[in-house]
């Protein structure tokens, strides 16, 4: 089963009847919590995971999975989020890279890791999401 696969069938367990999933995007989540055990991951620094990003009618969505065992999930409904808007991530000293940050009850963190031309689908992306939000508040 592939990634969108998976990522789908997950969707589907968490979202309510009346919900349909509107768009997805593939991106990557900087996980900044809960990953620094992990051997060969220092402490403090997100960890890029690769997965599909959706939004329905009321919540966006997000899976991926670090080394293909370990899945990690967001559900976040539009009622939750106070804001998005466009962030800066410093990849090493002289590179940064445009970020998509979810403001809700914590803070969520989408980028394409420095890809221009897919920071441009996720921004489109996202600016579509907000329309469906605002719909719904």
């Amino acid at each position: 089963m592939s990634l969108k696969e998976r990522a789908v069938k997950e969707f589907q367990e968490k979202i309510d009847s009346g919900e349909e999933i509107k768009e997805s995007i593939l991106t990557y989540y900087e996980c900044e919590s809960g990953l620094s055990g992990l051997v060969g991951v220092p402490n403090g620094n997100p960890v890029p995971v690769r997965g599909v990003l959706a939004y329905t009618n009321k919540s966006l969505l997000f899976y991926g999975e670090i080394f293909t065992k370990l899945p990690v999930v967001l559900h976040i409904p539009f009622k939750e989020i106070n804001e998005i808007k466009t962030g800066k991530q410093i990849l090493t000293i002289f590179k940064s890279s445009l970020t998509m940050v979810v403001v809700h009850n914590d803070r969520e963190i989408f980028s394409t890791r420095g890809n221009k031309e897919e920071f441009i689908s996720l921004k489109t992306f996202f600016e579509n999401a907000t329309e469906e939000m605002f719909i719904t508040k």
